[in-house]
């Protein structure tokens, strides 16, 4: 069934993402929560949540406006990479599944603006291979994973996933290295100065390094969120390998971009582990590399049963979820 969606044309994709989003998001509108806040949350998001704390029904609207924005651009940089030789909306559906899990998080949260400029990164940095001195590629990458930062502070490790992709692309000039710092601390800068003319600098430093390393145990968190993030980890592993492993065979161009995807998961592991563990709110980054390798275990390898199976699984896990905790809410 799933091989059917994937093959299936953009509208009836298209039909099946709106549908999705009625049914996820309908509850989220009837039962608004305010703004997710955590210690890992950049200045940024934080002067957004401040403005927000007293209108829960627009949290959500902007919330599910940025998700509906990030599924569509997810979607077309997909394509112009060339990674699937048809139009498919399924990365789409699979973004807004994932935002959708947890009804808690139906609302803004500090992931959903720092994503945005994420996927802009990776589609910079993406295409800056096989281009000779492509120092704008670079700027705008390390610029915008220095911005998705100031949203998310735990993302500022992405930094060692620029050069990741360096070594993965085998550039070895110093040029692409200088230019990475230079556009990833500008955002930092301006920040710096601005806590600087507002006499808060001690106190802006101090939560950056506070939220950037905090080497705690895991937090201890409720049974059935533990068995959807354990099940999706264990999805997203599966058809990693698979994915990867069947990039061996295609064009060079492509299985770099892919390890693209493999860096940015490791990277964003590494940053969870560093900053104490947030796991809850930096689940939701991996939704960018899971909407990849869940798509192409269905539309690249020619026998998908097993990966139909498991995704189908996880879904009717998700529905399972969902109306356990809307009975638990009622009763």
């Amino acid at each position: 069934m799933l091989r059917w969606v994937s093959k299936s044309g953009t509208f009836i994709q298209f039909t099946i993402y709106t549908v999705i989003l009625a049914l996820m998001w309908i509850p989220a509108f009837i039962n608004p929560v305010p703004p997710v806040l955590s210690p890992s949350d950049g200045p940024l998001y934080i002067l957004i949540a401040n403005g927000l704390q007293q209108s829960t029904y627009l949290s959500v609207a902007l919330a599910l406006m940025l998700i509906i924005l990030q599924s569509f651009i997810l979607f077309y940089v997909y394509q112009a990479n060339g990674f699937f030789k048809r139009s498919n909306f399924l990365p789409a559906i699979i973004i807004l599944l994932a935002y959708s899990w947890n009804s808690n998080f139906q609302t803004m949260h500090a992931v959903l603006p720092a994503a945005l400029f994420l996927i802009l990164a990776l589609n910079s940095i993406m295409g800056m291979y096989g281009k000779p001195a492509s120092y704008q590629h670079m700027f705008v990458t390390s610029f915008s994973i220095g911005i998705a930062s100031l949203f998310y502070i735990p993302l500022a490790y992405l930094l060692i996933m620029i050069w990741f992709i360096l070594i993965t692309y085998r550039i070895s000039s110093w040029r692409e290295y200088a230019v990475s710092i230079i556009g990833y601390i500008l955002p930092f800068i301006y920040y710096f100065s601005w806590l600087f003319w507002n006499d808060d600098l001690q106190k802006g430093l101090e939560h950056l390094a506070g939220s950037l390393v905090n080497l705690i145990l895991p937090p201890r968190i409720s049974t059935i969120d533990t068995i959807w993030l354990s099940v999706s980890a264990f999805l997203m592993v599966v058809t990693m390998i698979a994915v990867l492993n069947i990039m061996n065979d295609k064009l060079i161009s492509l299985r770099r971009r892919s390890w693209v995807l493999f860096n940015f998961s490791i990277t964003v592991l590494i940053a969870i582990l560093l900053a104490g563990w947030p796991i809850l709110s930096a689940n939701y980054l991996f939704a960018i590399p899971l909407s990849f390798f869940v798509t192409g275990s269905l539309t690249m390898i020619k026998r998908p049963f097993w990966f139909e199976m498991l995704v189908l699984a996880c879904l009717l896990l998700l529905v399972v979820m969902r109306v356990y905790l809307v009975v638990a809410v009622n009763s």
